[in-house]
């Protein structure tokens, strides 16, 4: 056993989030993996009746392009939505990969798991070189393998949660790239400071590794511009504090979609509701939902998470940016707050184009 990997361990031990070698939640919800009621909420997704799980058309997609990520001015903040919670963030002449998933299926397995509504706008192969990748947990649709595994060359810094190192010098990833932290640590890069902060959530990959890896939302902090990044999370009145001691922020990329409106999966995972107090939480100007339009990973229809935080956002006067997946935003520019999702929620696909 290396020194590192000593090291690492009593960190996780001398964690305040750690309690018999398992990670907690601040709140003391925790998720029961053969608990009644994780089985009623599988066997209403998989037996239950369904109404739009995905679109029926394929929705818009913007392929990225090298001059896209090259043109980038130092005092500018640009991003690209590239599906589910991966997005490219470009910002003080530094690139942000956050949960880079880009394969076709959200799974440990090829041939089986949740399936991509829509292709990667960019392939492990064609993303440029990355200043630092961040990982909010280590669930398959936020953590993949192959991706991290193609890009290692590409990547200067991995920045996850404590636990999750150990996993990704498994998988061939050089250590000393590798940086660990505990909520409320903070690493710099350059002018860019990255806060690990809370979230209400678990982890696993497997039956048997339950909450031994901890899970993070993150607090970007920049010279000219602040950015949040939830992962996934419940609610949970922390983000008021997150948003006192680091906030206001520039803007919010926030989960909104795999809720369930009741029971403990709720406590784990917000609704767009709370995704939207969480944004007033955080004292954030513009909101940028995630984790919708890409995976089908709860009851609900593909567009519901959206439609709802929408109806939210105009009743508490929340601007809102809903970029195509691909798509290129500027914060200097106007915000895409066009509701682009209504032309493929159809089940009649001949709407599109009698428009």
């Amino acid at each position: 056993m290396t020194e590192t990997q000593k090291e690492r361990e009593m960190r996780i031990q001398s964690s305040p989030q750690s309690q018999k070698g398992k990670f907690v939640n601040p709140n003391g919800v925790s998720a029961k993996l053969f608990s009644q009621e994780t089985w009623e909420v599988t066997k209403e997704y998989i037996f239950g009746k369904r109404i739009d799980p995905k679109p029926v058309i394929d929705i818009p997609i913007h392929r990225l392009h090298p001059e896209q990520w090259e043109k980038h001015q130092a005092g500018q903040f640009s991003f690209f939505w590239i599906g589910h919670s991966s997005i490219l963030i470009l910002m003080e002449n530094q690139r942000i990969l956050v949960d880079p998933v880009l394969e076709q299926r959200a799974s440990p397995f090829s041939w089986i798991g949740p399936k991509r509504f829509h292709p990667s706008p960019v392939t492990a192969e064609e993303l440029p070189d990355v200043d630092v990748v961040l990982i909010t947990h280590d669930h398959y649709d936020h953590l993949e393998k192959s991706t991290l595994v193609k890009i290692n060359e590409k990547v200067e810094h991995f920045i996850v949660p404590l636990g999750i190192g150990a996993l990704m010098e498994d998988w061939g990833i050089n250590p000393t790239k590798i940086i660990e932290l505990d909520w409320w640590e903070t690493y710099s890069s350059g002018s860019i400071e990255f806060h690990a902060t809370p979230a209400v959530h678990y982890a696993s990959r497997g039956l048997f590794d339950s909450n031994q890896r901890l899970w993070c939302s993150w607090s970007i902090i920049g010279k000219e511009k602040r950015a949040f990044i939830s992962g996934d999370s419940g609610y949970y009145d922390v983000f008021k504090n997150i948003g006192k001691r680091l906030g206001p922020f520039d803007v919010t990329f926030l989960k909104i979609g795999a809720f369930n409106d009741k029971g403990t999966w709720r406590s784990l995972h917000m609704t767009p509701e709370e995704a939207g107090q969480q944004h007033l939480d955080l004292k954030g100007q513009l909101l940028v939902p995630l984790h919708w339009a890409t995976f089908d990973l709860a009851f609900h229809p593909w567009y519901e998470p959206i439609e709802r935080l929408v109806t939210f956002s105009e009743q508490e006067s929340i601007t809102l940016i809903t970029p195509e997946v691909g798509e290129k935003i500027n914060l200097r520019d106007k915000p895409n707050s066009d509701h682009w999702w209504l032309k493929y929620k159809t089940n009649n696909p001949k709407q599109l184009f009698d428009k």
